[in-house]
């Protein structure tokens, strides 16, 4: 059996940006449930992106910065596909806006496609879109925490938690 260090060879971007984003996606919706953007039961609980997104869209401005401001616009311009199950078998979708979804709430929402592809798998066997573009999704998506995690003290504060 393979070893974890043979199998992430096989992974074709670059590993110390792959390890980045999921530390930063990790403690960020940790630091979304110790904020309180939480939701479940007694079955299980996730962080709440909607409720946290309800909070900062009247602050968030993708023209913070030259960084924020291009990887707001990688994003919405190259969205990161969805992969689904399309008459038994395993394709990828367009991931377009909902009607009425504000450009946050969007965002947001390729940044978790951009986690579920990595983290899914669908970045070993083949690279569906190529390495540049799957690099400069993941590193758009850091620029998008980063800058969510600036707009709230307490979230920032339980990032940061512990370190």
């Amino acid at each position: 059996m393979p070893s974890s260090k043979e199998l992430f060879k096989n992974l074709k971007i670059n590993k110390d940006l792959v390890v980045e984003f999921f530390i930063y996606f990790s403690r960020f919706e940790y630091a979304l449930k110790r904020a309180e953007y939480i939701r479940g039961n007694s079955k299980g609980a996730e962080a709440y992106w909607d409720k946290f997104v309800d909070e900062i869209k009247e602050a968030f401005d993708a023209k913070i910065n030259t960084e924020l401001e291009e990887a707001v616009k990688y994003l919405l311009s190259n969205p990161p596909k969805k992969q689904v199950l399309y008459e038994g078998r395993l394709s990828w979708k367009d991931n377009r806006r909902n009607k009425g979804e504000s450009n946050i709430k969007y965002l947001l929402r390729l940044v978790r496609t951009v986690r579920n592809n990595l983290f899914h798998g669908s970045k070993f066997r083949e690279v569906f879109d190529g390495q540049a573009r799957d690099e400069r999704l993941i590193k758009s998506s850091l620029v998008l925490l980063k800058t969510c995690l600036e707009l709230k003290k307490d979230l920032n504060n339980y990032f940061f938690e512990g370190v």
